[in-house]
C-alpha cells in the first residue's frame, strides 16, 4: 500500500449555497472548513447567492459568515463563475454541483453530502430529478454517516466515503440543577421541514399527554408552527447552541425524527444526558442503537408515544441508555471526524502527487496542475 504524505497542504475551493443562521447543513459546512483550514489546508468559499445576498458583495458576505458562524482561517468570496486553481473543489448542495461542472481548472472533484437531498422535494419531481441526476455526475462523494455512502454507491454507482456524526463536548455537556419536578419532553418541530417528520411527533405527544398529562412539551427548531397542538405546550423557536445545551438539559426525553439521514440532534441530546427517542431504521446503524443508548420506534404515534411513556416511567431502563449514551459521545469530537475526511483528500493527492512525480516535466495531473504545498501540517 501506497504511504500517504501526511504533511502535505493542499488548496482547497468550495462552493457552497448562501447560508441561514441556525440550519444544521451549514452549521456542519463551515465546521469542516474551519477544521482543514486548521490543519494547515488553503480554503477558499465561494458562496454561491441565491435571493438574500443577491446584493451582497464579498465583504459582506465574509462578515455576515463571521456573525452567524463563527470565525475561520479560510477566504471567502462571491461567487461570480470563477474560481481560483485548486487541488480539489467541494460542492455542497445539488444546485452547486452543477455549478462545479462548468469548472475547468476545479482540481479532484468532490461531493460533500449530508443528506439525501432529492427528498427536499416531495411534490416538485423537476428539482427532485435535478438533485438525483447529481449523483451520478462522476464526483467523488464524502458523506455525513454510513448509510448515504452506502445509498450513493449502491443505487447510483457513485464512489463514496462517509465521515462519522460527532458533537461538540465543550457546548453538549450536561447542566446541573436544571431538571424540575415536571418531567419534560423536548420535541425537534420543523414543520417546513418533511423529513422532520413535524405531524408525526405532534400526534404522538398528544397520546403522551393523554396519558401522562403533566408533562412539561417544549418544541424547539422553529419560530412559527404550522398547526398548534390542543394540549398544553411551549415552543422555544430558534435556539442558539448554548440555549439548546440548557434545555436539553433540561429534559428528561428528547424526541427527534430522521426519515431520511439523521440529524445532529440526538447525539447533542445524549451528551446532554437526555434520553433519545427515534425512528427505527437502516439509516440508524453505526449512529444510535436500540435499547442501547436510545429507543427506537416505528414511524407510528402510537409506538412513538408508547417509547416516550415508557422512558419516562422506567427510571432504570430510561437511566440505562442515558449512562451509555453520554459515555459514547464523550468519545467523539468533530475534529476527528474533519481528519477522516483529510485522510481521503490526502489518500487521493498522494495518487497524484505520484503521477506528477513520474512525470516531473508534465506537472500535471489529470488534466490540471498540481497546487500542493509539502510542508508541515499542524496537529
Amino acid at each position: 500500500m501506497r504511504s500517504i504524505p501526511v504533511d502535505m497542504h493542499l488548496a482547497i475551493n468550495w462552493l457552497i449555497p448562501e447560508p441561514f443562521p441556525g440550519a444544521g447543513g451549514d452549521t456542519g459546512i463551515f465546521r469542516t472548513i474551519r477544521y482543514l483550514a486548521e490543519f494547515g489546508h488553503d480554503c477558499h468559499v465561494y458562496v454561491v447567492p441565491y435571493s438574500l445576498m443577491n446584493d451582497y458583495s464579498t465583504d459582506r458576505i465574509r462578515e455576515y459568515i463571521r456573525e452567524h458562524f463563527g470565525h475561520t482561517l479560510a477566504h471567502y468570496h462571491r461567487w461570480t463563475g470563477e474560481v481560483r486553481d485548486a487541488d480539489c473543489t467541494f460542492a455542497t448542495f445539488w444546485p452547486t454541483v452543477e455549478n462545479l461542472l462548468t469548472l475547468s481548472n476545479s482540481g479532484r472533484r468532490y461531493y460533500y453530502v449530508q443528506d439525501f437531498e432529492p427528498s427536499f422535494y416531495p411534490d416538485e419531481p423537476h428539482h427532485y430529478a435535478r438533485a438525483e441526476n447529481t449523483y451520478r455526475a462522476g464526483l467523488h462523494c464524502i458523506t455525513l454517516g454510513p448509510w448515504l455512502a452506502k445509498l450513493l454507491r449502491e443505487r447510483y454507482s457513485a464512489t463514496a466515503d462517509h465521515f462519522d456524526f460527532a458533537v461538540d463536548p465543550t457546548i453538549y455537556r450536561p447542566q446541573s440543577g436544571l431538571r424540575q419536578p415536571a418531567q419534560r419532553v423536548c420535541f425537534y418541530a420543523r414543520p417546513t421541514t418533511p423529513r422532520r417528520a413535524y405531524d408525526l411527533g405532534f400526534a404522538a405527544l398528544e397520546l403522551v399527554k393523554t396519558q401522562l398529562p403533566e408533562v412539561d412539551i417544549a418544541f424547539f427548531g422553529a419560530r412559527e408552527l404550522t398547526s398548534q397542538p390542543s394540549y398544553a405546550f411551549s415552543n422555544r423557536g430558534l435556539l442558539t447552541d448554548n440555549e439548546l445545551a440548557t434545555l436539553f438539559s433540561s429534559a428528561d426525553v428528547g424526541l427527534v425524527l430522521s426519515l431520511t439521514n439523521p440529524s445532529f440532534v440526538p447525539l447533542e441530546m445524549m451528551a446532554c444526558r437526555c434520553a433519545v427517542v427515534e425512528i427505527a431504521s437502516e439509516r440508524m446503524d453505526g449512529v444510535l442503537t436500540h435499547g442501547h443508548d436510545a429507543w427506537l420506534s416505528e414511524p407510528v404515534p402510537e409506538a412513538i408515544a408508547a417509547g416516550i411513556v415508557r422512558l419516562l416511567v422506567d427510571h432504570e431502563l430510561c437511566e440505562h441508555l442515558i449512562g451509555n449514551a453520554y459515555h459514547r459521545t464523550r468519545n467523539m469530537n468533530w475534529r476527528d471526524s474533519a481528519r477522516q475526511i483529510e485522510a481521503v483528500l490526502l489518500r487521493h493527492a498522494a495518487t497524484g502527487a505520484e503521477a506528477c512525480i513520474r512525470d516531473p516535466d508534465a506537472g500535471e495531473v489529470d488534466g490540471r496542475t498540481l497546487q500542493s504545498r509539502c510542508s508541515p501540517v499542524p496537529n
